[in-house]
This record gives C-alpha cells, sequence and structure tokens, in this order.
C-alpha cells in the first residue's frame, strides 16, 4: 500500500502544477484562450519524451523521492520566472507578449516540469515492478483528488502562489512519510523553504514585474487577476496582464455613451455591458430620464475599485438610478425579460474566444430581443484616424456584416476608435442632430463637442469608411465560427510586426477541406513507419495515436465550447479538467478485467467505435443551448473511453517493445499534436463544427483498420 502513494502523488502533484500553470498563462498572455493548446500540447510533448527516453537513463527504484523533490524545485524556479517573463521578452508591464512568445514560453516552462514528470512515469512502473496500469490507475486518481481539491478549496480561497505552496509542501510530507529510502535532510529543507518562499515573496515579484510602473493592488479572482498601476490621480486596471480601464477617463467615458444616447436623449432604460470604471456610468446619470443596468461578471473588481476611487467618484456606483448586476452580460440578457432603450457594449473587443461572445450574430440576435422599439446597441472596435491596412479593413468589414445581417440600419462613426451604432429604425449622425441633442439637453461634456463633431462627421471621412467596410460582406462572425476573433488577431498582429500575421494569413488561403483532412494525413505519418519497422505488431500503436490527437484536441474544443457558452473557464479549469481525470480513473478501473487476446481486439474496436458516437452527439450538440453539466459530461466520456483504451492498446506494445513508456509516449505524442493545432489553427480557422468533423474522419479510418486488423487475425 505504502508503494501506491507515489503513482496517487504523481497524479495529484502533476495535475494541480497543469492547472495553475494554465491560468498563470491565462494571465501573462492576455487571458488569450490559444495558451491553453500552446501549455497543453507542450505538457504532453515533453511527458512523451521524459517516458520515452527514462528507459535508457540509469534510473533505479531508490531515487524515486529524489526526482520527487527535484521536481518540486523545478516547479518553484519555473513559476518564479513565469512572471518575470516579460523582461526576458524585453515587453513593458501591460503590453501583450504575443502569440510567438507564448508559444516558446510554453515550450521552454514545460519542458522543466512535464519533462521530470514523463521521467517520473517510468520510474513509478519500475518501482511497482512493471504494474503499468496500476500506476496508470493511481496517477488518475491523484490527478482527480487534485482537481477537486485545486477548484473547491483553493481557487476561491488562495492565489497562485500560495496554492503552490500548499501543494508542494503536502506532496514534501507524502514523501517524507512514505519514501523507503534514506532522507536528504539538506535537499528536503532547501525545497522547503524554496516553497515558502512562493508565499512570503508573491506581492514582492509582483511589483519587481509590473516596475517601472507602481503597483499598489492585486487581486486574484475567479474569473481572473486584476491589477491597478497609479501615477498621481490616475489609476489604471488590468485585467490578466490587459488594460480594462483607466480611471478616470473622460475621453473614453464620454465616447462610449454619448453617440448611442444622443440619438434617443428620451432613453428611459440603459443597458451597459462592461467598461463603467473610468466614468461611462457618470456619464450615463448626466440624462436626466435615465435608469442604468449595468452588468460587470466580476464582483471583486467593484469592492476592489470602491477601495480605491474618491467619495466623489464611489458616489455614482451608489446611484439610486443605478442597478449592479454581478453576471456575464450574455447570461443576463438569457435570465433578463426587460427590454431597453439603449444597450451599449463597452467591453473589450474580441480578442479572445470568452469576448469573441460579445460580437456574434448570435449575441446580436439575442440583443435585439430585448431592445424597446427604435431602440439602438453601441459598440467600439479600433480603427486609424487616416489609413486602415487590409487586416483592419477586413476586420471592420466582418463586423459589419454581422450587425447588418441582425439589424436594419447600422452606421459608423470615424475616429481613432470607431462607434458602431445599430437599429431595426432610423440613425442619424448628422451633425447638426447630434449638436441639437447636446444643447437641448443640455448633456455638459468635454470631449464630444462640436469642434471634434465637425471633424469627426465630416461627410468625406464618413464615406470613406464606409466605402472600405461595407461591400462586399465578408461571412458573419458566429460563435462557432470565430471569424471576428481571427480577424482581430490577425489585425492586431500586423500593428506590431509580429511574424504571427504572416503565418495567420497563410493558413487562411489554405482550403478547408487539406485541414480538415489534416489530422488524418499527420497520423498516418507517424504511423507508417512504425507499420514498416514492426509489421503487425504495430497496429495497437494506431489507436493509441489516434486517442491521443483525439482526446487532446477534443478536450481543448470542448473547454473553448464551454467558454462560449458560460464565458467563465478561468473559474472552472480546474473542475473541468478533474471531470476528464474521473473518466480516465473509471476506464482505466475497467480494462483491468481484460481476459484473451481475442477479447482485447474485440474491445479496441468497441471503444474506437464509442469515440466516434460520442463526437457525433458532440457535433450535434454544438449550436445547442446547454445546461453546464453538458461538457463536464463529455469530457467524462472521453476520457472514459481514452483510460479503456489506453490499458487495452499499451499491453501488447509493452510486450512487443519491453519498454513500459513507448506506449504512453505514443498516446502523449498524439496528444500533442492535437493540442498544439486545436486552439491557434482549427478553432478559428475551421470554427467547431468543422473541427470536430475533422476528428470524425480521422477516428472513422482508425476503426476501419482496426476491423481489417481483426479480420487478419481470425484468418
Amino acid at each position: 500500500m505504502s508503494r501506491d502513494i507515489f503513482p496517487f502523488l504523481l497524479g495529484f502533484l502533476s495535475i494541480s502544477t497543469q492547472i495553475f500553470l494554465l491560468r498563470e498563462f491565462q494571465v501573462h498572455f492576455y487571458g488569450n484562450e490559444m495558451v491553453y493548446g500552446f501549455v497543453l500540447g507542450f505538457w504532453l510533448l515533453w511527458g512523451s519524451l521524459g517516458s520515452l527516453f527514462a528507459s535508457k537513463l540509469p534510473f533505479q527504484k531508490k531515487q524515486l523521492a529524489l526526482l520527487f523533490e527535484i521536481t518540486l524545485i523545478f516547479i518553484a524556479l519555473t513559476f518564479i520566472s513565469l512572471r518575470l517573463i516579460r523582461f526576458i521578452w524585453g515587453k513593458p508591464f501591460g503590453e501583450s507578449l504575443g502569440l510567438t512568445a507564448s508559444f516558446f514560453s510554453a515550450l521552454i516552462c514545460c519542458f522543466f516540469l512535464s519533462f521530470p514528470f514523463g521521467l517520473l512515469f517510468f520510474l513509478n512502473v519500475l518501482f511497482l515492478d512493471g504494474q503499468i496500469a496500476r500506476v496508470y490507475l493511481l496517477e488518475a486518481l491523484g490527478a482527480c483528488l487534485a482537481g477537486l481539491a485545486v477548484d473547491f478549496g483553493l481557487i476561491p480561497h488562495v492565489s497562485c502562489w500560495p496554492s503552490l505552496t500548499i501543494i508542494g509542501l503536502f506532496s514534501l510530507l507524502l514523501i517524507l512519510i512514505f519514501s523507503p529510502t534514506k532522507k536528504n535532510w539538506f535537499l528536503i529543507a532547501s525545497t522547503s523553504l524554496i516553497l515558502i518562499s512562493l508565499s512570503i515573496f508573491d506581492w514582492t515579484i509582483q511589483k519587481i514585474a509590473a516596475k517601472p510602473f507602481p503597483l499598489i493592488e492585486s487581486r486574484d479572482s475567479r474569473f481572473g487577476r486584476w491589477q491597478v498601476i497609479k501615477i498621481d490621480d490616475q489609476m489604471t486596471l488590468y485585467q490578466n496582464g490587459m488594460v480594462a480601464a483607466s480611471i478616470p477617463d473622460p475621453a473614453e467615458a464620454e465616447e462610449i455613451i454619448h453617440f448611442a444616447l444622443l440619438q434617443r436623449p428620451e432613453a428611459k432604460r440603459i443597458l451597459l455591458i462592461g467598461g463603467g470604471f473610468g466614468g461611462a456610468i457618470e456619464e450615463a446619470l448626466k440624462y436626466p430620464l435615465a435608469k442604468i443596468d449595468y452588468v460587470e461578471i466580476d464582483p471583486s473588481v467593484i469592492y476592489l475599485l470602491k477601495d480605491l476611487l474618491s467619495p466623489e467618484k464611489r458616489a455614482f456606483f451608489e446611484s439610486p438610478r443605478l442597478n449592479l448586476h454581478y453576471l456575464d452580460g450574455r447570461t443576463f440578457l438569457q435570465k433578463s425579460t426587460d427590454l431597453f432603450d439603449i444597450i451599449i457594449l463597452a467591453g473589450p473587443e474580441p480578442s479572445t474566444a470568452q469576448l469573441n461572445r460579445f460580437y456574434t450574430r448570435e449575441f446580436f440576435s439575442l440583443v435585439k430581443q430585448h431592445l424597446a422599439p427604435g431602440g439602438v446597441v453601441s459598440l467600439r472596435l479600433s480603427s486609424a484616424e487616416n489609413y486602415q491596412n487590409p487586416s483592419l479593413v477586413r476586420y471592420l468589414r466582418s463586423n459589419y456584416s454581422t450587425l447588418a445581417s441582425v439589424f436594419s440600419y447600422v452606421e459608423i462613426i470615424p475616429g481613432d476608435t470607431n462607434i458602431f451604432l445599430a437599429s431595426d429604425d432610423w440613425l442619424s449622425i448628422d451633425f447638426n442632430y447630434l449638436v441639437k441633442n447636446l444643447e437641448n439637453y443640455q448633456i455638459d461634456t468635454k470631449f464630444i463637442r462640436p469642434e471634434t463633431l465637425l471633424a469627426r462627421l465630416n461627410p468625406l471621412r464618413l464615406n470613406s469608411l464606409k466605402s472600405k467596410i461595407t461591400p462586399p460582406f465578408l461571412e458573419t462572425n458566429s460563435d462557432l465560427k470565430p471569424r471576428g476573433y481571427l480577424y482581430y488577431l490577425v489585425y492586431w498582429a500586423t500593428q506590431f510586426g509580429l511574424t504571427e500575421a504572416k503565418v495567420m494569413e497563410f493558413w487562411l488561403k489554405i482550403p478547408a477541406l487539406f485541414l480538415i483532412l489534416l489530422p488524418l494525413f499527420l497520423i498516418i505519418a507517424l504511423f507508417c513507419p512504425l507499420l514498416i519497422s514492426k509489421g503487425k505488431a504495430a497496429f495497437p500503436a494506431l489507436p493509441l495515436l489516434v486517442l491521443g490527437f483525439t482526446s487532446l484536441m477534443a478536450e481543448v474544443l470542448i473547454l473553448l465550447w464551454f467558454q462560449l457558452q458560460f464565458g467563465y473557464i478561468y473559474e472552472k479549469i480546474a473542475l473541468l479538467i478533474t471531470w476528464f481525470m474521473l473518466g480516465l480513473l473509471a476506464g482505466s478501473f475497467l480494462s483491468l478485467r481484460l481476459g484473451s487476446l481475442k477479447a482485447l481486439n474485440r474491445w479496441l474496436i468497441v471503444d474506437q467505435a464509442l469515440i466516434l458516437l460520442i463526437l457525433s452527439w458532440l457535433f450535434l450538440l454544438l449550436p445547442v443551448k446547454i445546461p453546464n453539466l453538458i461538457p463536464y459530461l463529455f469530457l467524462f466520456l472521453l476520457g472514459g473511453v481514452g483510460g479503456h483504451l489506453f490499458i487495452l492498446s499499451n499491453q501488447p506494445l509493452i510486450r512487443e517493445s519491453q519498454s513500459y513508456g513507448f506506449g504512453y509516449s505514443l498516446d502523449l505524442a498524439g496528444s500533442f499534436l492535437g493540442a498544439i493545432l486545436g486552439p491557434p489553427l482549427f478553432f478559428p480557422i475551421l470554427g467547431l463544427p468543422l473541427s470536430i468533423f475533422s476528428l470524425l474522419i480521422l477516428n472513422f479510418f482508425c476503426l476501419i483498420i482496426l476491423l481489417i486488423f481483426s479480420y487478419i487475425q481470425k484468418r
């Protein structure tokens, strides 16, 4: 029993570390979900290589505890390096590091974390005398308990580094209690000191990472990390490294509010989704009839700012004409039955899958249902005063096309940011009309003035912009095919001259059919050398490769599906991964009852057919509004079939290769490809339905090959 604690600890420690690594990468790389693919992909790649090469290293059973202790040190040092990563890339605080930086950062961080875990998997199998199924089962059990502990015990109450201290010290305690070898007390003391230092110096390292800007506040919430920089009387609020608001910012606040409300100055019900920190609420309250519903998903940011704002500014959040709703904006509209005269989207642009949910045809249709007759919706998008490059034009055109597919009238006010107004009733951006309303309703403004309006509403300027972005219409932005998200990423990359812009432009020109068949080509390319070298003995390797690719790409796509449906994956990433690991645990346990080789071949076919069935149901449910339990259920089912199939396929490979790590490395190699292609390539370019369809083709091919192999075996 005491020996079983080490594979259990392997699962507990690796999944805990992976969850916090995913959350930290989301914080340091602008909350972009593409980092999930990079982190999971390189995690699996290095784990695969560690497992594969472990057999070539002179490991002994007695070194197991030592390797665990060294891994704990690597964990602490890696997270410290990640927090200071912007200095390595030479970027100032608050500026996005870009996809290239996130790609190589994931590559390096995962090497120091996952490669040791791959070595530990092999060493645990050696420690348990070759019982790979038992190790896999215990590892899955540890992973499940880790996910539950992190989701319910740590994330709601403790920030990242103190959580890692708790996990590390708990792991070290288990090693001390159950290690059968002589203790290295110097290493144990050093490891403990390094782990405790994470908690002690958490705030200090955050302040160093923000330099030269003075960081005055940092708070981890369920939805991200909020940080506040203050210079003189100006505060800047950051969420996951991205500027969320400048406080105060009267110019932006006036732009957010007045272009919309001047269309309907007597509006009584105003819905403001996001963006209320910089003064937008104050500006909206200047309209005497207006009652404002302000929707903010994260209540902790309101509490944070109330402590920092002056009493005068704080009073606006306590106005009797303001209703605060702590809810995702999209969820608020789905639950509400109210109608609004004006709906203003004041959040960030669609730079992530989560934010793209507020710029899709489905969301605008939902907004339309909540507009009173003559109601107006307003949003802001990046632009340029004089020159719009092709990527910017494409981005703006896609958003215009999406709005025009839902509303009868769409108008654009040019500037450094473009103001989009949409309605099913008349709209006017005539200079005289807007100035007349400003004067008649005595709206006191500093930046939306007649002289600035005259420049922005110049007819030549209006016509020039509209002629660029109206014809021809582009494919609209949708939940399941996030064109706005893709085009924003390309535009953003071109702004900074980043190489990923050229890469994305290249992939945009590739025919969709090629991308759909790409997983099949890749798996065949990996499998053929094995088939040539090993003959029929290589057939069990094919379902392992396909399983790895499918399970991880499907897992990442389901995570993105959850994000699209509900918008709070940062909070639930631990629980989502836990359900996948629970499935692995259940599937691994059931596989222990395997009988003959004939039964093995039959069960491989059954498992492969079940994967096809799960993917088919996922494909059908993608466009449906679902309860939040459904993604968890899909992850559990995928994990269950995957765990069962892994054990079955691995047994003949172990007999053939005499290597405990060969099958594991094949599974992880396929997983690496699936994770690395899913978020950065398949999701933004193909969208979710065609990405799942691609997996269906791959798994159907695998099923056919397994049927052929079974037929050959019978003969």
